[in-house]
């Protein structure tokens, strides 16, 4: 029934494996595990290549991308479901397998969505940045979700019919970090298919320190320009992320487009800031949006 996809770069996901095939040996459904590494250290390939007896496992020797990979697991895959899960991900429910069994069997499913949450505890201060940023921002509950089910989608935790899949893929032109799934739920959107939300998520394990999230968040930034370009500045695709909302606000007021151009000289202290730990949100909000600008120039 379903093809779990694991696609991995330099994470360990023995334990996350581990407790899939666990839980699958408890269906009587046909559950299949497939992992793909993609291009991670020998030392990485090395500890996870100890569970291929148990699952499929794949190497790249060569990274090819977020977009890429996902497309890839089509290849292999022979279950009418795909179920992606992020390899820095952990299992946090013991019925995790069997509740997107039960949705699928009593529900006609194109796209389903378990989402994912993040730490409870306050990490220390050279992890804040991010964490706070995906408890607040990225983290919504099963309530918030249903209300726009076509906003904010997420490849950490989803599944999709087989079919769909193979009519809807990645973008493999993005090569760089951030936003093909927001290119992905788009043409999902654009295709109309309808994405529905479960409450089953995923516990995201790994908090990137400060300086590499800042860093991921401007390659991420560069990526979601070209994803503008890919769809050629459509409007519907504009008006929902609200970052490029907000630009198109300041660019259309001659006084906020120079307001933008001046705060190209707050980037250093803000840097020194999140890296350091001591922000808020609208500052990273503001930080986003003069990094963006700079970009469309």
């Amino acid at each position: 029934m379903i093809t779990v996809c694991i696609p991995v770069y330099n994470s360990d996901v023995c334990a996350l494996v581990e407790a899939l095939y666990e839980q699958s040996k408890k269906i009587k459904e046909t559950i299949e595990i497939i992992v793909i590494d993609d291009g991670s250290t020998p030392a990485i390939k090395k500890l996870n290549a100890d569970f291929s007896t148990k699952v499929t496992y794949i190497e790249n020797q060569q990274n090819k991308g977020r977009a890429s990979i996902r497309n890839q697991f089509l290849e292999f895959a022979s279950q009418p479901f795909l179920l992606f899960i992020d390899g820095d991900s952990a299992v946090i429910s013991s019925t995790f397998l069997s509740d997107y069994i039960q949705y699928i069997n009593a529900n006609e499913t194109f796209v389903l969505c378990g989402a994912s949450v993040y730490q409870k505890n306050k990490p220390d201060r050279n992890h804040l940045l991010r964490w706070k940023y995906s408890i607040v921002r990225e983290s919504k509950s099963i309530e918030e979700r249903l209300k726009n089910p076509n906003l904010g989608f997420k490849t950490n935790n989803f599944l999709i019919r087989k079919t769909v899949f193979e009519k809807v893929k990645f973008n493999e032109s993005l090569k760089g970090y951030g936003h093909e799934d927001t290119l992905f739920g788009f043409e999902l959107t654009q295709n109309t298919i309808p994405i529905a939300h479960i409450d089953n998520p995923v516990l995201n394990k790994n908090l990137d320190d400060n300086t590499t999230f800042l860093n991921k968040t401007n390659e991420g930034l560069k990526s979601l320009l070209q994803v503008l370009e890919i769809v050629n500045h459509n409007n519907q695709f504009t008006q929902n992320i609200k970052l490029l909302a907000a630009y198109q606000r300041i660019k259309n007021n001659p006084f906020l487009k120079v307001g933008l151009s001046i705060s190209v000289l707050l980037i250093p202290l803000l840097t020194f800031f999140f890296k350091k730990g001591f922000f808020t949100l609208r500052m990273f909000d503001m930080y986003k949006l003069i990094q963006f600008g700079k970009l469309r120039k």
